[in-house]
């Protein structure tokens, strides 16, 4: 396997992966015990008003757990997608 090709594989496994980070759902204890959903990283499926209702602080903990998964995940799918792009190009440029 060529280097580019290697760099092609491992950016779509990283791109992948990063992806799959920022959909995975969060979650929160709440002063019950019961867990709380906060949705995912990119703010899909949380309810603010519901979890609010479980516990003021709750929100704030949502958000911060949010912020720190984004804050990985987000560079780990941005080297994925310049190790793909670059893969390309470069492959384009030796064959033509």
């Amino acid at each position: 396997m060529s280097p580019r090709t290697v760099a092609v594989v491992v950016g779509v496994a990283f791109f992948l992966a990063g992806l799959l980070i920022m959909l995975l759902p969060l979650a929160a204890d709440s002063p019950s015990g019961f867990a709380v959903s906060c949705g995912n990283s990119v703010g899909m499926g949380f309810d603010e008003v519901a979890v609010e209702a479980e516990g003021p602080a709750l929100v704030g903990i949502c958000e911060r757990l949010q912020r720190e998964r984004l804050t990985w995940a987000a560079p780990v799918t941005v080297v994925g997608l310049l190790l793909v792009v670059g893969g390309v190009i470069a492959r384009r440029r030796s064959s033509g």
